[in-house]
């Protein structure tokens, strides 16, 4: 009887360290919508780049008493092909190709993850187009639409200990909707954009994994410095983002979803044939993954050509 107990033991240890480990419990976030910004020239397509930066510090709480807690950093390096087609006066079409490098620092190890992400098309129609007060001081300006993101990104990168992290994947293995909204308000040189986006995220059927839903709000007020022909357009906001629990294997996530605020301040340059800026996002207030995952500052850049 000792012997078929000693056995079945040691079938049961065998099948727990043979399995794939689906999800660690806490690490940097995944691909998350997509923001516009303050956007150039209405009614000239566009195309061009756009970098953005964004760090984390993942706490591991210990799962025994024997262990010890563990502290991992996360570095997003995500630089996005995109463009606009004006399909009409007020229909645009947006594209984003992004192009990601992704590191993982945790005990003296370091995962690296680079290539293509998801792919994102959206729609945008302009409700308000550029009205005009009858003393043509006052602009305001509202679009909405959505767009779908296609699981082009690789999704089923494993550690050496055949872990599958679903924040280092370079895509979702997801098909997601995409909903947007935004605002711009102008008086004389003097404006406020705002903008609102919703992305709705699919089921990952390969890893039974579903991101949470994910909400980003951001307002910008800015200030218009004419020369000559150019200007330039510095800006002050803020940013908050707020994500739902991630669901694995229909069981809740409990160290994921939670939400961050920003602050933002950026400078962008506009010309008749390109555009360019950055800003930095510094972390205000944030509580993510029950405190358990830490952003650091964000920065972003972008150039874009106007034809």
């Amino acid at each position: 009887m000792t012997g078929k107990w000693f056995s079945f033991c040691l079938l049961i240890l065998m099948s727990i360290f043979t399995q794939k480990v689906y999800a660690c419990d806490v690490c940097g976030c995944a691909v998350s919508g997509h923001q516009f910004g303050i956007l150039p020239q209405f009614q000239k397509h566009f195309v061009g780049i756009r970098y953005n930066y964004r760090s984390f510090q993942s706490v591991h709480p210990p799962l025994f008493s024997t262990d010890t807690e563990k502290v991992s950093r996360e570095y997003f390096h995500t630089t996005d092909i995109w463009g606009r087609y004006i399909l009409s006066d007020r229909v645009q079409l947006f594209g984003f190709v992004p192009l990601h490098h992704i590191t993982k620092e945790e005990d003296n190890t370091t995962l690296t993850q680079k290539g293509l992400g998801d792919i994102t098309i959206m729609g945008m129609y302009a409700i308000i187009n550029q009205r005009t007060s009858d003393n043509g001081r006052w602009i305001h300006h509202l679009q909405a639409g959505g767009g779908i993101k296609l699981p082009t990104g690789a999704h089923d990168y494993y550690t050496g200990e055949n872990e599958w992290i679903p924040g280092i994947q370079k895509g979702t293995g997801t098909i997601d909707f995409m909903l947007n909204t935004n605002y711009l308000l102008r008086y004389d040189e003097i404006g406020l954009s705002a903008e609102v986006g919703w992305r709705v995220n699919g089921h990952n059927t390969m890893q039974d994994f579903r991101y949470g839903q994910r909400l980003t709000t951001g307002i910008r007020s800015f200030y218009i410095l004419h020369a000559g022909k150019n200007s330039f357009m510095p800006s002050l906001g803020c940013v908050l983002e707020q994500s739902g629990k991630d669901d694995h294997e229909g069981t809740t996530v409990d160290l994921s979803g939670g939400s961050a605020f920003f602050g933002h301040v950026g400078l962008d340059f506009f010309s008749n044939g390109f555009t360019a800026g950055f800003s930095i996002q510094p972390s205000v207030i944030q509580n993510v993954a029950n405190g358990n995952l830490t952003s650091g500052t964000r920065f972003n850049a972008q150039f874009a050509v106007l034809f």
